[in-house]
């Protein structure tokens, strides 16, 4: 993943995006509206659940996950565990980006390891202009850290 990020710092590389939601449209409604805030700075996969988004992670590298919290099966905060418990993905930013929870629902998500809590109420424009500023200072951040352990192992 350093490598990944160093070339990316360098260079005009997209920031990748795991997008999780059991909504279509709010995948869709996301979709558009980081779209025509990050332009092509922004590469989006949208999956429904985060049952494939586990599968995605076995195979695809991404630089940030953006999941919503209240889904069947496996909620954001049971996802974010097994994302963290997992080797490949455990230090990829993690943000929770949703419409329900509130305070606790935000506490619990940034003690478990979340570096974001995004809510979806209000303006989907505006809501999605701040979901888009935390993708970058996360990935910005992650790369600065790639940078330092790269120094370190030299």
């Amino acid at each position: 993943m350093v490598n990944r990020l160093l070339v990316r710092y360098g260079s005009a590389m997209p920031i990748r995006i795991l997008h999780v939601d059991d909504e279509p449209a709010h995948l869709e409604i996301t979709r558009i509206y980081l779209k025509k805030e990050a332009k092509d700075d922004f590469v989006i996969v949208s999956v429904l659940s985060a049952k494939k988004a586990l599968k995605k992670l076995e195979y695809d590298d991404f630089d940030v996950i953006v999941s919503d919290y209240k889904m069947p099966a496996m909620n954001g905060i049971e996802f974010l565990d097994a994302v963290k418990r997992n080797g490949k993905s455990a230090n990829i930013p993690f943000i929770i980006f949703t419409g329900v929870g509130g305070p606790d629902v935000a506490e619990k998500a940034l003690n478990m390891g979340a570096e974001g809590y995004v809510t979806k109420r209000g303006c989907p424009a505006t809501q999605c202009s701040l979901l888009a500023q935390v993708i970058r200072e996360q990935t910005q951040r992650d790369e600065k850290d790639g940078f330092e352990r790269t120094e370190v192992v030299r």
